[in-house]
């Protein structure tokens, strides 16, 4: 005989990084050194042994999933989200849940949410922009202005770096790609981003919003 399926009640997750009396607000500098953040599933009324769970991080810009844990003994389960898409994250809300599948054919069960405030920085940087011929790509921002530099990363099969330029007035900055970059990472998705640091100082880097390319 079979065992009658056990009732899920699938409670929100949590993101063990964020503070606050609720948990729901999480401050990039606190994990600025960090390569992930972990989404905490806990361990839900009804786990059991052989269901499938996947977390969930939704930004508004993007959604990440993340890969998909099959439950041995029940227990709460860890899922890594990437710095970078913390990093996409900054001054948005984002959606944190989990799915859970109980067998294999059956249908996906949708746990309630974290809505997690991600603190904004001092500069809001959006995504930079690249060119129709891949060869430049160009940073603008609100309140751009001197006392700042830039540096444009490169993110495909090799992690990429350009030069650092200072800012000199509000004008948009362009920055030259290789060809060397385009070409390792032809048929590839590659995400492209900023950094500006205030000179003269120890300050933690500011990062931009991601440009996502399939090359």
């Amino acid at each position: 005989m079979n065992a009658e399926p056990k009732e899920l009640n699938l409670t929100a997750p949590k993101v063990l990084e964020a503070y606050g009396f609720a948990g729901d607000r999480l401050n990039f500098n606190d994990v600025y050194n960090s390569t992930h953040i972990n989404i905490q599933v806990p361990h839900y009324v009804g786990m059991d042994q052989g269901h499938t769970v996947r977390a969930r991080w939704a930004s508004g810009r993007y959604t990440y999933n993340t890969e998909t844990l099959t439950i041995g003994i029940p227990a709460p389960q860890n899922f890594k989200i990437p710095r970078l898409e913390v990093i996409d994250s900054i001054g948005s809300l984002v959606t944190v849940n989990y799915s859970v599948r109980t067998a294999p054919g059956t249908p996906l069960i949708i746990s309630k949410s974290l809505t997690l405030n991600v603190d904004a920085q001092d500069f809001d940087l959006i995504e930079p922009r690249l060119s129709v011929d891949r060869k430049k790509v160009t940073v603008k921002f609100v309140n751009m202005g001197p006392g700042y530099t830039v540096r444009v990363r490169w993110h495909g099969t090799i992690v990429h770096d350009t030069e650092t330029k200072p800012i000199v007035d509000n004008s948009s900055m362009a920055f030259d790609i290789p060809t060397s970059w385009i070409q390792e990472n032809m048929g590839k998705l590659v995400l492209i981003n900023y950094s500006v640091h205030r000179s003269g100082t120890k300050n933690n880097l500011m990062f931009s919003q991601l440009l996502r390319v399939m090359l």
